[in-house]
């Protein structure tokens, strides 16, 4: 807590002023606690940041635009597969330090004095925030506008048909929030660029990219592969209390789940909220839609019943977890790469859901032999 406290001081986060009238919203703040992991999932440090409650903003008074832009990671896929694993260029990933602390607020914001950090001198006055600190609605926004702004002063030019990519001669820069991946064809290059951004802001040069946005990026045999082996560990875990014997398969055969199965009854429902189904939901379509398409339909069969799920669904999902425990060590290889050649398969049933009859369909984009894109 005390070094948090000491970079809002040395970022100038904020500066002391009398409160404000009443009818001005003075948002208020907490501290959130992580415990952050290395690449083996192993925990290494625990960390303490400072966040306001952005919750209680108001639109129009201290904050208007909030959309920020992240890249697509199907593009991850693709630019991997084609430069790293077909073109052999290297890849470096940094981080930035307290990213959005770099970026000034363009409104106004007041915000209670943190918790056990109170001045002695004015205990009654407020924060007046000057940069983008975190759980604000615009924080995201704001830092994506800063850098963006930094990096074609630094000669970087921007994709205008894909978020968060940046290009500057034979180097690709990647950006998500505040991860960046540098891809270039020679490491003097690669070298040159994270001195640039060295320059402009305080980075954790982190190395070849290992762990990106919960996804593991092994090399094997100069190709990369993605998986998820430890996030489904931990998701697994969380929640193997609940879990039926393993499943060899995503869906048991001839199993078929609709809305008859759902609670009719308050009883029912009120079994089911001890259940946490959306929130395993959420779990399982951040790794569908990363790194296993095997499960994608799955889950998005699963995901339509999150509004009112059943005992039979709650089963269902339980074996889903049941079988990415079982096949965990699977990775999406995307280093079957022979030529640049986008192939595209699309397909859908007839009037398979009977509740309503209506058909489901699907897609997925190659290039190459390498999945790049998916849906259900």
């Amino acid at each position: 807590m005390d070094a948090e406290m000491h970079n809002m001081k040395t970022r100038k986060v904020w500066c002391l002023v009398p409160a404000p009238p009443k009818e001005v919203k003075v948002v208020g703040c907490r501290w959130v606690y992580n415990l952050k992991k290395n690449n083996e999932g192993k925990a290494v440090r625990y960390k303490a940041r400072l966040v306001a409650q952005g919750f209680s903003q108001r639109k129009g008074e201290n904050y208007e635009e909030t959309f920020s832009p992240v890249i697509n990671f199907s593009l991850i896929r693709l630019i991997f597969a084609i430069f790293v694993n077909l073109l052999q260029w290297l890849h470096w990933q940094v981080d930035v330090n307290c990213a959005y602390l770099y970026a000034k607020l363009d409104e106004t914001v007041y915000m209670r004095q943190p918790p056990d950090y109170k001045s002695k001198q004015y205990p009654d006055y407020v924060c007046k925030l000057d940069r983008a600190l975190y759980g604000l609605k615009q924080s995201g926004r704001q830092w994506f506008t800063e850098i963006s702004s930094v990096l074609e002063k630094l000669g970087f030019t921007k994709l205008k048909w894909a978020n968060g990519v940046f290009l500057k001669n034979k180097v690709i820069l990647l950006l998500y929030v505040d991860d960046i991946v540098i891809l270039g064809k020679t490491n003097e290059e690669i070298q040159m660029t994270v001195k640039l951004l060295a320059n402009n802001f305080d980075l954790k040069i982190i190395g070849k990219t290992r762990t990106l946005l919960g996804i593991q990026f092994i090399e094997e045999n100069n190709k990369v592969y993605l998986s998820q082996e430890h996030y489904i560990t931990e998701v697994y875990n969380r929640y193997k209390k609940f879990l039926p014997p393993i499943s060899s398969l995503p869906i048991s055969k001839g199993s078929v789940y609709s809305k008859v199965q759902c609670p009719t009854t308050d009883e029912e429902t009120k079994e089911m909220e001890r259940y946490p189904y959306r929130s395993v939901i959420g779990c399982l379509a951040f790794i569908a839609l990363r790194t296993r398409p095997d499960i994608n339909y799955a889950v998005n069969l699963f995901s339509q019943f999150q509004s009112n799920p059943g005992v039979v669904h709650w089963s269902g999902l339980m074996k889903l977890l049941g079988y990415l425990q079982a096949t965990r060590n699977y990775k999406l290889d995307i280093g079957n790469i022979a030529e640049i050649s986008l192939t595209a398969y699309s397909d859908a049933d007839f009037a398979s859901c009977t509740d309503d009859r209506i058909s489901v369909s699907g897609h997925i984009v190659f290039c190459g032999n390498v999945p790049v894109s998916w849906r259900t």
